[in-house]
């Protein structure tokens, strides 16, 4: 057949037909890899994503758990602080407060002579009272119990004072009956007057420890409870000056 017939041109078709189809499918094929490998990426990545998310969760519990681990530790070290801001406040309480028969007996044995800074008012020539069964020579107290008065001289009559700073109890007869107090109770009667509307002030007394009384109860006002009875040293007082 002669070449260039149209059966050879068919052919020819034909073979370019057959090559585009290959080339066609191997075009294909190279875009499907490159599908899979792009595929293939973004799961590694989606993959590398999440080992990172898990990885923050668990350093996030890792934390918490620290925290949670610290958090108690922290409480009790403020529970320590503050037990111990507790017991010093208490410290510098009892301190400043203590006047028990104890440690006035401790710090002021019989025969000591000292300045005393007695705080009154000068309701306290009646209101305060104690009672013993007995007494020092002759000063006694004003009742013999709860219920049982006595009848004792002003001079010789015990009372219950207290010093204004570092609050020593002693049992004295007599004090308003010192020329400097007697004073100042006249120039405040306290007749028809409230406790409260009375002028504190301080007298400054030699004070000399004579003895102790045991088994005394005490009373701040007429109308006030009996204490418990406690040991408290007597004391005599002289050479008073007033303060306030």
């Amino acid at each position: 057949m002669p070449k260039g017939s149209p059966e050879d041109r068919d052919d020819d078709r034909d073979e370019d037909d057959d090559r585009d189809e290959d080339d066609d499918r191997d075009e294909g094929d190279d875009r499907d890899e490159g599908d899979d490998r792009d595929e293939g990426d973004d799961r590694d990545e989606g993959d590398d994503r999440d080992e990172d998310d898990d990885r923050d969760e668990s350093d996030d519990r890792d934390e918490n758990d620290q925290d949670d681990e610290a958090r108690p530790g922290r409480s009790q070290t403020k529970l320590w602080i503050a037990l111990g801001i507790a017991a010093a406040i208490v410290v510098v309480l009892v301190v400043r407060r203590q006047w028990t028969p104890d440690s006035a007996h401790s710090a002021s044995p019989v025969g000591t002579v000292d300045i005393a800074d007695i705080t009154l008012v000068t309701a306290d020539r009646h209101d305060l009272d104690c009672a013993a069964a007995k007494g020092v020579d002759a000063f006694q107290c004003g009742f013999s119990d709860e219920k049982t008065t006595r009848n004792v001289d002003e001079k010789n009559r015990l009372r219950p004072f207290m010093t204004a700073k570092d609050r020593r109890l002693f049992l004295i007869p007599g004090l308003f009956t010192e020329p400097s107090i007697t004073k100042r109770y006249d120039s405040e009667v306290p007749t028809g007057k409230p406790r409260s509307q009375l002028k504190r002030f301080t007298a400054k007394c030699k004070v000399k420890i004579v003895s102790e009384l045991d088994n005394v109860k005490l009373r701040w006002s007429p109308t006030g409870t009996w204490e418990a009875p406690k040991k408290i040293p007597v004391a005599t007082a002289s050479d008073c000056k007033i303060e306030g």
